[in-house]
């Protein structure tokens, strides 16, 4: 295949996510109890998959998604709190009040806009006084004890005693925990904040959660192997090579799951987010080529992919998140990097 159908594709795809921009910049997701996300969908207003899709967009010439990105950037920033900080909910969100800062947002968020160039608050220090014990990042920012000494750390999370009630009933009717540590939100924070001897704990992590096979069940929320490959690989794409030692083993387990089409996993969400991990990976993997090409042939005549569920809210999935433009943005970060990669 090579580029055949590459560029048009690409074309398509940018149409299509260009058309579905919200005049705010963000992007719609869809929050459904059917984990097919075929029926009972409605819109759930939050900048994290904005955030995964702006990343996805971040490997097109500035040609072709700068207008969109521009577009990200001022939603990013009109949703920011503070010193740097998201919530998984958008400001106009009817649960916005009652959800804490996380580290998946704040990670994604200001990674896009740090490759975009646009000027926020520094905000690493706040992120790494947000780790356990064992050197681990917790997912939510919240008051635990003991407080680490950061004084910043301590306005931002004692706000929440301002309405103790809906803070009691968000932790009582969702599966959070205060003290929840996500494998996938760790691998998210990594790459925000880079190798070093301050995450050498979050990379020890990753490691043993793929040793054990564990990579679907990690996570409270990204509960998708391909997901954990996806966010693991791209570290070790961006020079944590302290991974190196998965990753023979982590391709050969991607090509294992590869299907006569071309695809790999269950849809074009899982072959996207495979075909990625393979180009983060390096190399020339079996598959890729293939994957690449089911992509080309999978795509709608309005220029997107099918809608599939990429995060829930819990091991239980109850609800399922996703939409035809977060799984747009996955394939075309297929796309582009397979057209970079060959040309």
């Amino acid at each position: 295949m090579k580029t055949d159908g590459l560029d048009e594709g690409i074309r398509r795809g940018l149409d299509f996510l260009r058309r579905e921009q919200l005049p705010t910049g963000e992007f719609r997701c869809y929050m459904s109890t059917d984990n097919t996300m075929e029926k009972d969908c409605v819109e759930d207003s939050s900048p994290f998959p904005t955030a995964l899709i702006s990343y996805s967009l971040g490997f097109a010439r500035e040609t072709e998604a700068g207008g969109i990105l521009e577009e990200c950037a001022r939603f990013f920033l009109a949703e920011m709190e503070g010193p740097g900080l998201w919530r998984y909910w958008t400001k106009g969100h009817q649960y916005h009040s009652i959800i804490p800062p996380d580290l998946d947002d704040v990670a994604c968020v200001s990674l896009v806009l740090r490759r975009l160039g646009v000027a926020f608050p520094a905000n690493e220090r706040l992120v790494f006084a947000n780790r356990n014990a064992g050197g681990l990042f917790y997912t939510w920012m919240t008051p635990r004890w003991p407080m680490p000494a950061v004084a910043t750390y301590w306005r931002v999370v004692l706000r929440q005693w301002l309405n103790p009630v809906k803070s009691y009933y968000f932790w009582k009717l969702n599966e959070s925990e205060r003290n929840d540590v996500d494998c996938v939100v760790n691998a998210n924070v990594l790459f925000y904040v880079g190798g070093g001897t301050g995450t050498r704990a979050v990379v020890d992590y990753l490691m043993e959660v793929f040793r054990r096979g564990e990579e679907g069940c990690c996570d409270k929320w990204h509960l998708n192997p391909f997901t954990f490959q996806y966010v693991v690989s791209r570290n070790f794409g961006a020079g944590v090579s302290a991974l190196a030692p998965m990753r023979d083993e982590a391709v050969g387990r991607i090509v294992a799951a590869a299907r006569p089409d071309g695809s790999i996993g269950d849809n074009c969400l899982d072959t996207a987010l495979a075909a990625c991990a393979l180009l983060s990976w390096g190399g020339e993997p079996a598959g890729l080529e293939r994957a690449v090409g089911f992509l080309v042939g999978a795509q709608r005549e309005g220029g997107e992919w099918p809608r599939a569920a990429l995060y829930y809210g819990g091991p239980k999935k109850y609800y399922g998140w996703g939409s035809e433009e977060l799984t747009t943005g996955f394939c075309l970060e297929a796309l582009l990097r397979y057209r970079a990669a060959v040309s």
